[in-house]
């Protein structure tokens, strides 16, 4: 068994540093295919943490192209893992902020809020510090 899950941490390893030299050598969308098939190989075998490392690498990967569509997708993938992660749900506010769907990227980042409020992130202070410099309205109490 743990000759198996050494061999899954290699293998996610292993993909997440040859998308990062990829796309170094300017080659993303083959950064992002290899990502797919390791987000999907992660998937089927329920390996979680995997799916979102995975996912959100490949998020920032397709930021970096200006690929909103692809940004979105693949923290949605996330979310199908972890419905309430801060980190996608951040990223998908900032999306729908870049798109003009104001409303729904309040949306988000109330969620991101509240998911870090009430989390165990170990980043939460500084993803607190960042998500409200974007969003101050949401550590404000509803009337």
């Amino acid at each position: 068994m743990d000759s198996e899950k050494d061999q899954s941490w290699r293998r996610y390893r292993d993909a997440v540093s040859s998308s990062t030299k990829l796309s170094q050598q300017g080659d993303n969308d083959e950064a992002l295919r290899w990502l797919d098939g390791a987000i999907t190989m992660a998937s089927k075998e329920n390996e979680r943490q995997w799916v979102l490392t995975l996912s959100h690498h490949a998020a920032v990967i397709s930021n970096f192209l200006g690929n909103l569509s692809r940004v979105k997708h693949y923290y949605q993938q996330s979310l199908a893992f972890n419905p309430e992660n801060p980190r996608a749900l951040s990223g998908l506010a900032d999306v729908a902020k870049q798109e003009g769907e104001l409303e729904l990227a309040s949306e988000y980042a109330a969620r991101c809020y509240k998911a870090l409020m009430e989390g165990d992130d170990f980043l939460k202070n500084a993803r607190l510090e960042t998500l409200l410099k974007k969003w101050p309205e949401v550590a404000r109490p509803k009337p």
